[in-house]
């Protein structure tokens, strides 16, 4: 019962926060006067969280925890321009780092790949700025990697049972919570309730950094910026469903229980999703998840997985067509593109960026262009050309804005993740499988949710080695 109410709780903070910035919406692109109660209501949370932190009272990474977790795009609340995340961020890691300044400068192999990776970050935020990239938008490419830091404070966070089990609570309301509005939402749409370019739209695309297409039949596809780890937390739970088994560590028991509840909240935010390499990843990361011990049971949940997805996305076509069409040929239109691209817009749009990108890769090949660097391409739809900061190509923009040196100690930071740990869940390496696939067309691994999963990874392994004594954060 306990469980129950503390998973509404939560889901009531996920839909309050969204709410909320509906009404009372903070800096947009169509509203630079921000409304004050969302001003004010981000400087309340800061505050109280900087005044928990500074007593060393772990509520102040509680919420720190739940705005990652239940905040969606992190957009919603914003105080002088800068979103909360990035206020918790800076506040967090400030006085985290003052009151462990003298545990935090003992050298360890970790903190040596980190500092590697910041210093290749403040070097193609340095040569950003030469070479003239906007500025904003160098801030913006520099900022995910901050997030990398919040290793520090993982590793003893995770030794508190208490506090993993909160953020798993957190965890199944934003499943649940994400499932319910991406129904909501899709319902607004076909019923006619919402439109295209109407005020719901711009705050679905503008607040909670999300995309809405019409794709055919009155069907449309609905992205939301929050679905970056969709595949690594749909592995995770199809790994408790092949386990079978309800485990006492690593979370609430009593979530384990049905996990095949939370796969089909997350396959139907699949079926709406739509993008290809998510589907991909998916399929390897279910690959990573075989094992000789429990094939039958992985065979059974993998292919339930698949026919619970296509069936899903079957009946909402359907619905949405008013029965004219199942869907499965734009399903298929979809699979076809990634091996034949110009069968589709989308995809045939990337095609056309990769000799732009390698012209600018060969430019610079050494350090790269910078953070913060654009490509201009040929649109096919708007029949001109136009400069864009979206790749498209995960690794490429990587190699494109830090060169073959700040790839190379991207690919070490990679490696390490992986291999850190011996004997790593399962679980763990499926999802890092999927994070990485997912990287070849999107910028997952240097997303902020991508960084803030490899500073878990890191973190994990870091709590499981012997050489390791970081002491849990607790109350004072």
């Amino acid at each position: 019962m306990l469980t129950r109410f503390r998973i509404f709780y939560f889901l009531l903070i996920y839909f309050g926060l969204r709410i909320f910035s509906f009404y009372f919406q903070p800096t947009t692109p169509l509203n630079h006067s921000p409304h004050p109660l969302n001003t004010v209501l981000a400087i309340a949370i800061v505050a109280t969280t900087a005044y928990l932190l500074c007593r060393k009272n772990i509520l102040g990474w509680y919420i720190v925890a739940a705005e990652l977790i239940l905040g969606g795009s992190g957009l919603f609340l914003q105080a002088f321009g800068i979103t909360i995340r990035s206020l918790l961020l800076i506040t967090g890691l400030v006085i985290y780092f003052w009151q462990t300044r003298t545990e935090i400068l003992k050298p360890d192999k970790t903190k040596l790949i980190i500092i590697e990776l910041l210093a290749i970050t403040a070097l193609g935020v340095a040569r950003g700025i030469f070479f003239g990239n906007a500025g904003a938008q160098v801030i913006s490419d520099a900022i995910p990697y901050l997030f990398l830091l919040y290793y520090f404070p993982l590793r003893g966070l995770i030794k508190d049972e208490a506090w993993k089990k909160w953020c798993f609570m957190a965890l199944l309301a934003t499943v649940l919570g994400q499932a319910i509005f991406i129904l909501l939402t899709y319902m607004g749409f076909t019923g006619g309730l919402f439109h295209l370019q109407d005020t719901f739209y711009h705050w679905y695309r503008d607040i909670d950094a999300g995309k809405i297409t019409l794709v055919s039949y009155n069907f449309y596809r609905l992205v939301l910026n929050e679905q970056l780890l969709l595949i690594p937390a749909l592995l995770l739970f199809i790994y408790r469903a092949i386990a079978g088994k309800i485990s006492a560590k690593g979370g609430s028991a009593s979530g384990w229980k049905k996990p095949e509840y939370f796969i089909l909240g997350l396959l139907f935010v699949l079926s709406l999703n739509l993008t290809r390499i998510y589907i991909v990843a998916l399929f390897a990361g279910m690959l990573a998840l075989f094992s000789r011990r429990n094939w039958k049971r992985w065979l059974a949940v993998s292919l339930g997985s698949s026919f619970t997805f296509l069936i899903i996305f079957s009946l909402l076509f359907l619905v949405s067509s008013g029965g004219k069409s199942f869907g499965l040929e734009v399903f298929g239109l979809r699979l076809q593109s990634i091996v034949t691209p110009n069968l589709e817009e989308s995809s045939f749009s990337r095609i056309l960026l990769l000799p732009k990108i390698f012209d600018q890769i060969l430019e610079h090949p050494f350090l790269g262009s910078g953070l913060g660097s654009t490509v201009t391409v040929f649109s096919p739809t708007l029949k001109t050309d136009i400069g864009t900061t979206n790749y498209d190509w995960g690794y490429l923009e990587i190699l494109a804005e830090l060169g073959v040196i700040g790839r190379s100690v991207w690919l070490l930071f990679i490696y390490y993740a992986a291999a850190g740990q011996k004997n790593r869940p399962r679980w763990q390496i499926a999802s890092l499988i999927s994070l990485l696939i997912i990287n070849l067309t999107s910028p997952a691994v240097f997303h902020v949710f991508g960084i803030t999963f490899l500073a878990f990874l890191l973190a994990l392994s870091s709590s499981a080695s012997a050489e390791q004594s970081v002491a849990p954060i607790h109350n004072p």
